[in-house]
Order: structure tokens, then C-alpha cells, then sequence
């Protein structure tokens, strides 16, 4: 083999390897741009889920507060207006039935108050629960005697965060059909399915057309974006009559 033979090789191993570190080197910098894209995209999704978990507290607070507020007004109020009635009667011509009944009556009234305390409580987030909270809930709407509602639950080993969004979620869509369909019946169903949690809401309203703009408001975009933030899928589909809401999300996430 004569010298310009062996430039020729030396020059084509050269330009080979040459290449191949080239090629490395652009599969790395690919590889650390799809990284940094895919850091970047989590850091959103985590900043858009922080900014979604304080929107929730405050409007779960506020909510809170309404309630509260109504309970004491209308029913811890008549409780002690009762009581008062009761010790009045009392005073005027002493009967140990009615002080009993006026006592047991302070009592519950005290009992709702130490009830409705919890959710004012500065820890309620580490304290929340979405299986306590969906039944306070239904308690309430069926208190008014105007629709039932009933629901059917399993035990959650959620993060009480992703609890305290999947509640809102599942609130919002009762309170659409509430507002919207005007049912006299709600059916809230929860089962476990290979991980997922499973929840069905079911009413017997008149329904609506997801398709119609006029009903794509705030609730709707809300449920989807909340459910979308934990990593699960919402849809919608006509009853016969009314709507059902189906809602599966990821346990862990």
C-alpha cells in the first residue's frame, strides 16, 4: 500500500468518525432539548396546578362561609330560639320535661356549632374529605325537600388536595344540573376500576346540548380543566331522560 492510498484511509476514517461524533452530539443535544422541554412543560403543569388548587380553596372557603352562615342563621338559630322559648316556659311554671328538652336542645345546637367550626378551622385543608364533605352536601340539597339526591361511595386514599379538586369537580356538575336541568333526582355513583376512580352522576332533568355555546360557560370549562389538571377524562351523554356526567381519574398522580 503506497502513502497517498494510506492519506486516502486515514482521511476517510477521519471524516467517519468525524461524522459519528457529529451525529452523537446532535442526538445528545436533541435528547437534553426534549429534557429541558419536557421540565419545562411538567413546571407549567405544576405551576397551572398550584394556581388551580388556590383558586379551588378560596372558592370551597367562600362556599363554606355561605353555608355556614345559612346554617346558623336558619337552623342553629331556631334551635336557640327554641330553647329559649322553652326555658321561658319553664321559668313561668317549672316542668322537668321541658328543661330536658330545652337542654337537649342547646345540645344539638352546640353539636352544630362545634360541626360547622371544623370547616373554619386554619388546618381544614389537612383535614379535608371528600367522602365527608360529598355527604354534608347531600344532607343539605335534600334538606330542602325539593329534590333527592343520593350517592353511592368507596373509600379514597387520595391526597387531600386531589381530594378537595375532584370534590369541586363533582360539585360543580350536581350544581349544572341543579341549575340547568331541573331534576328530580341525582344519582352520584363512585367505584374503583383498575386504578381509576369511577364517578357517575346521574339525572333525571331535561337535559342539555354540550354543543350549544350558550352552555359552554365557566362550569363546564372548570370541570374539564380541574379534571384535566389530575390527570383524568370527563364526558358528557344524554339520559333518558336527563344527563350523565362520567368522570374517571387516576388514583395516583
Amino acid at each position: 500500500m503506497d502513502l497517498a492510498q494510506e492519506i486516502y484511509i486515514i482521511v476517510i476514517a477521519s471524516v467517519f468518525l468525524l461524522l459519528v461524533a457529529v451525529g452523537i452530539i446532535s442526538l445528545l443535544l436533541v435528547y437534553q432539548k426534549r429534557q429541558l422541554r419536557y421540565q419545562f412543560e411538567k413546571q407549567q403543569l405544576q405551576n397551572q396546578y398550584s394556581e388551580e388548587l388556590l383558586k379551588t380553596r378560596i372558592e370551597t372557603q367562600e362556599y363554606t362561609l355561605n353555608t355556614v352562615s345559612r346554617e346558623i342563621h336558619d337552623n342553629i338559630g331556631q334551635l336557640l330560639n327554641s330553647s329559649k322559648l322553652l326555658i321561658g316556659v319553664a321559668q313561668r311554671a317549672p316542668q322537668p320535661d321541658t328543661l330536658q328538652t330545652a337542654a337537649d336542645t342547646l345540645a344539638l345546637a352546640i353539636q352544630e356549632l362545634r360541626s360547622l367550626s371544623k370547616s373554619l378551622n386554619n388546618e381544614w385543608l389537612e383535614q379535608f374529605s371528600f367522602t365527608e364533605n360529598l355527604e354534608a352536601e347531600v344532607k343539605r340539597i335534600n334538606a330542602s325537600n325539593k329534590i333527592r339526591m343520593t350517592v353511592e361511595q368507596v373509600p379514597l386514599t387520595m391526597p387531600k388536595d386531589r381530594q378537595l379538586v375532584l370534590y369541586r369537580i363533582v360539585q360543580e356538575a350536581f350544581q349544572n344540573a341543579l341549575k340547568h336541568g331541573e331534576p328530580s333526582h341525582i344519582h352520584i355513583t363512585l367505584r374503583m376500576v383498575n386504578g381509576h376512580l369511577h364517578i357517575d352522576i346521574t339525572d333525571d332533568g331535561k337535559g342539555f346540548d354540550l354543543q350549544d355555546p350558550a352552555r359552554q360557560g365557566f362550569g363546564i370549562t372548570n370541570i374539564k380543566l380541574r379534571t384535566a389538571l389530575l390527570g383524568g377524562t370527563v364526558q358528557w351523554k344524554a339520559g333518558h331522560p336527563g344527563t350523565v356526567v362520567l368522570i374517571q381519574i387516576p388514583i395516583t398522580g
